[in-house]
């Protein structure tokens, strides 16, 4: 049996970086430990002295396993974490080095699944995994060997221990946790590809191959348990969409009612069809904090230009259907997406300042342009250079539009502070010239991409 060490790297303090509980790798903890290697998860919001005390490193490792959850943390406004790993990554392999040991060292985690060419080199690693890690991390300790200065990529597949294993985070890791505002955990309930093709979205990629698993409803249960026993009160169902499969749906939230746990709440994505009078019951009954949907436009033909399945009749029935059982509701807008002109921005503000209530607008400004998305087929940008953080081109006017309509209802200073930094930011970004066919696939009049400073080399 193995010895490894599973290191959170999403937890190394870095600029506008608000670390999350590693849910991903305390799968693969999980996994493993069920299989009988050793383990030991390295987290750097539970042991802050860890990122300069790199004695832990040296330690008779067998493999060390690295996630990259974020590349950069999306915003116009917010620089590359890539620099970050790089340099952290130097210093454990310099300490390595320094003592003769050479354990098998293992990348994986969602974002760098997106951009595993580009990393596995760059940060070090002797072997990469694209999607979920859990088989293929048991496959590599069952044959580290074979692996070792691999220089390869390999893409995960499904583990039977999601469908029969309860998932019992660490106590200790978890009220660590606890001391964030507004402490959140997630909570996976399904291994199922997302069946809406929305242009910007890498979720299908990430996922990769799997069985289409729904997680029994006791294994959900006794997660739950064990979350709320730790002193947490809020919960995120990671799925891409909560309610695809409506029925699973309404089980899931069924037994949250019935587990009745005091003060737990919960919220998850939400698309606004299917969506019936009955879910919306059985939401309300169960303590949900909020419905979150993402139309991510109010204006049905950039809806559409971004691969929605559903238009803003959709969005009133849901938002309708929220609000005759007391659900309070958020909707996600981000202005700057393929077609997006000054009517279609006037358009979504008038929806946005006729039909939604204080608070339940949540907006940014531009489209992270990420691999293997339909956004980035339609820029046709080689991978290697949506490595620094790419948006899609949008007009330089879009944030005078958006704060010359929107009510300011929605625009408290904290949003008006944010919405200027995004400006002042995209004034600095580079412009690179479109692909001359772009104007087919990416409707859009603008012919520049705004695309910050390019990383340096490793």
């Amino acid at each position: 049996m193995a010895r490894v060490a599973l290191v959170n790297l999403a937890s190394l303090p870095m600029p506008g970086n608000e670390p999350i509980f590693p849910i991903g790798l305390r799968c693969v903890q999980d996994a493993l430990d069920l299989s009988g290697h050793q383990t030991r998860l390295i987290d750097f919001v539970e042991d802050p002295g860890a990122v300069d005390d790199l004695s832990w490193v040296a330690e008779p490792w067998d493999a060390i396993g690295f996630t990259v959850r974020n590349i950069d943390p999306i915003d116009i406004s917010c620089d590359s974490h890539v620099e970050h790993y790089e340099r952290f990554l130097s210093r454990v392999r310099a300490i390595l080095d320094g003592h003769g040991r050479h354990p098998l060292l293992v990348g994986g985690g969602p974002g760098y699944s997106l951009f595993a060419d580009q990393l596995l080199a760059r940060l070090g690693f002797d072997v990469g995994v694209i999607g979920p890690g859990e088989q293929v991390m048991l496959d590599i300790l069952a044959a580290p060997e074979e692996y070792r200065n691999l220089g390869k990529n390999i893409t995960g597949r499904r583990y039977g221990g999601f469908m029969t294993e309860a998932l019992r985070h660490p106590k200790s890791l978890m009220e660590v946790y606890t001391h964030f505002d507004g402490a959140m955990i997630g909570v996976e309930t399904r291994r199922k590809t997302c069946y809406q093709g929305c242009v910007y979205c890498p979720y299908a990629y990430i996922n990769g191959d799997n069985g289409g698993d729904l997680k029994p409803l006791e294994l959900i249960a006794d997660e739950l348990r064990g979350i709320h026993a730790a002193g947490i009160r809020r919960v995120f169902f990671t799925d891409g969409i909560f309610n695809s499969e409506l029925r699973y749906a309404k089980e899931v939230v069924r037994l949250l009612t019935e587990l009745d746990l005091p003060g737990l709440t919960w919220s998850a994505y939400f698309t606004p069809k299917p969506f019936d009078d009955e879910f919306a019951e059985l939401l309300a009954e169960s303590k949900v904090e909020f419905v979150v949907i993402s139309p991510d436009s109010l204006d049905d033909r950039v809806m559409k230009l971004l691969g929605k399945t559903f238009d803003t009749r959709h969005v009133d029935r849901c938002l309708e259907r929220c609000r005759r059982h007391g659900i309070p509701a958020r909707v996600n807008i981000v202005f700057g997406g393929p077609g997006e002109d000054r009517e279609s921005v006037r358009n979504s503000i008038q929806y946005v300042n006729s039909k939604l209530e204080d608070g339940e607008l949540v907006m940014h400004v531009g489209y992270r342009v990420l691999p293997h998305t339909g956004m980035s087929k339609q820029l046709a940008i080689p991978d290697d250079d949506l490595l620094a953080p790419t948006f899609y081109p949008f007009h330089p006017e879009t944030f005078s539009w958006i704060m010359r309509d929107l009510d300011n209802r929605f625009m408290p200073p904290e949003a008006l502070f944010n919405l200027m930094a995004a400006r002042s930011s995209s004034k600095r970004m580079a412009k690179v010239p479109l692909p001359e066919h772009s104007h087919q696939s990416a409707p859009t009049e603008f012919p520049y991409l705004a695309l910050s400073r390019q990383l340096p080399l490793a």
